[in-house]
């Protein structure tokens, strides 16, 4: 954005910058590292902790420079989601931007769910102060028809670094093939799925292994489920990997799957096709709005293990398409989803207000 005369102040809970960039200040306000296994009391302190400091961090900015558009960006989850700048008022003044918005598919837990009467009305009411409300998909654009006029909301998706998400220079040495899945391993997932789909293309192939890179609370139980299915050998569970080297993991693998049963988007579906590989995903949620069906991947109903083998089988099956596929999806990847084309439609809509 700063090729295009923009210059920010953002804020954020924490700062890891590898390259100082010029148009942009950062102002780290957390001190609380919250994971998925944090105590409540660490949980709540470090929202709190980030949602005070985020505000007067603000208000000390909007009284200092001149400011023209204020964009809570993250958090941004459906009603969860506020922004105390919005509901004290100091919004009025400037445009207002929020987004991209998510949602959660999934049972959130017993204390989000015991204050989400609160937290919904303070995201409803930060939703009605805004200027613009950005969502990252279609899917949860359809969740606030209705809360807000149709005419402020764009749906622009998350990006992916083309630069960095790539093919491969060199073909790597491997015996048969390799399945790859990469995110969180709870239930909503559908990884479970995967891995009996694996039994099944087990007793077709014997060169077919599939590899799972992630944590969860699952995970215990979906390592059982691969010893019960006696697919030990077949089944790899990598654990954790950082951001740094999964780019690595992409470019091993011959096939990406993503077996979802509900999900807003799914960025890794992103990082997959960026690095040239056929993906097959399920046809719900954001995997079906960024896949074209046959053409950069392929999209199949959720929760059916015959039909994901038959998929992985057919694909092995014939080389020539598997190459293809991979071609068209990191053409489609960097024609939408590369931070310039990203980049380009928040330049759009911030000119808008001009």
């Amino acid at each position: 954005m700063g090729k295009i005369g923009y210059s920010f102040d953002a804020i954020s809970e924490f700062v890891r910058i590898r390259k100082p960039l010029r148009n942009v200040n950062f102002h780290q306000v957390g001190s609380f590292k919250i994971m998925p296994k944090s105590s409540l009391v660490t949980k709540y302190l470090g929202h709190t902790e980030f949602i005070t400091r985020s505000y007067l961090k603000c208000a000390r900015i909007l009284k200092e420079k001149k400011v023209n558009i204020i964009h809570h960006m993250f958090p941004a989850v459906y009603n969860q989601s506020f922004s105390l700048l919005a509901l004290t008022g100091k919004t009025r003044k400037h445009r207002f931007v929020i987004g991209p918005l998510s949602a959660h598919y999934y049972t959130r837990p017993l204390d989000e769910r015991t204050i989400m009467g609160l937290t919904s009305k303070l995201h409803r009411k930060t939703i009605q102060e805004s200027d613009a409300v950005i969502t990252i998909s279609q899917k949860v654009r359809k969740l606030y028809e209705g809360v807000v006029d149709d005419e402020k909301i764009s749906v622009i998706p998350l990006g992916v670094d083309t630069g960095i998400f790539k093919p491969a220079e060199k073909r790597f040495r491997k015996d048969g093939y390799e399945i790859l899945y990469v995110g969180y391993l709870y239930e909503l997932k559908g990884v479970e799925y995967l891995i009996r789909s694996m039994a099944l293309v087990a007793r077709e192939r014997r060169d077919v292994k599939l590899r799972i890179v992630g944590e969860g609370p699952e995970k215990s139980r979906l390592m059982a489920l691969t010893k019960a299915l006696n697919l030990e050998e077949r089944v790899l569970f990598e654990g954790f990997v950082p951001h740094t080297r999964i780019v690595r993991c992409y470019q091993k693998c011959d096939i990406f799957c993503f077996p979802t049963l509900g999900e807003p988007f799914g960025k890794v579906v992103l990082e997959a096709m960026a690095c040239g590989k056929p993906v097959i995903a399920s046809n719900v949620g954001g995997p079906a709005e960024i896949i074209e069906n046959e053409r950069t991947g392929f999209l199949i109903p959720p929760a059916q293990p015959l039909i994901l083998a038959k998929a992985i089988l057919g694909l092995i099956a014939d080389k020539q398409k598997m190459k293809k596929i991979g071609v068209n999806a990191r053409t489609a990847v960097a024609q939408r989803y590369s931070w310039q084309s990203i980049a380009e439609n928040y330049q759009k809509l911030y000119s808008s207000f001009a």
